[in-house]
């Protein structure tokens, strides 16, 4: 097979999907906002860290699961968010290094004895350059949009149809 590769021109070998498996990690920070008749308007903003493990489904394409998490300490309550859904990196033109970023999943926010959990849509786009061997590093931004679902206290519905918004930014380390 390796063989019959050197024999195709570069246009069609260019065309050839990366195999394998791909995994990144990012580190920043995010700011975050319940959106209800009684929550507070403000974002709160604090570290967020994101793990994603995936493969290729084309040249341009990589698609993979993401595990995300989100802390910002008030006064006298933490609040947490953590996320879980697939998400897929769709590169225009893979020599510029821009991709766009796009997923479904689910969002679970919690603050001392109250808790949210939503699905969530997430978009964004990010920039990476090649740095050693296999790995890429580059920055990420993403906004993830949760709605429709109850915030709870314990078991008690204490507002219906919350909305909740989180702006992600981040720099990320990435093996191909």
């Amino acid at each position: 097979m390796a063989g019959l590769c050197v024999l195709l021109p570069a246009q069609l070998r260019a065309q050839d999907a990366p195999s394998g498996i791909w995994y990144e990690l990012t580190i920043g920070g995010a700011a975050g906002r319940l959106t209800c008749d009684i929550c507070q308007a403000s974002w709160d903003a604090g570290p967020a860290v994101t793990a994603t493990m995936g493969g290729y489904a084309g040249r341009k394409l990589r698609v993979g699961l993401e595990f995300s998490r989100w802390s910002h300490k008030d006064a006298a309550v933490r609040e947490q968010t953590y996320g879980l859904g697939v998400v897929g990196h769709l590169t225009p033109n893979p020599a510029r290094g821009l991709y766009l970023v796009g997923g479904i999943g689910w969002t679970g926010y919690r603050a001392g004895d109250f808790s949210y959990d939503a699905p969530r849509l997430t978009i964004g786009a990010g920039w990476e350059l090649p740095a050693f061997g296999r790995y890429v590093v580059g920055n990420v931004v993403t906004f993830d949009a949760a709605s429709f679902a109850p915030l709870k206290n314990g078991n008690a519905t204490v507002v219906r149809s919350v909305g909740l918004s989180a702006i992600r930014g981040a720099v990320q380390l990435r093996r191909r």
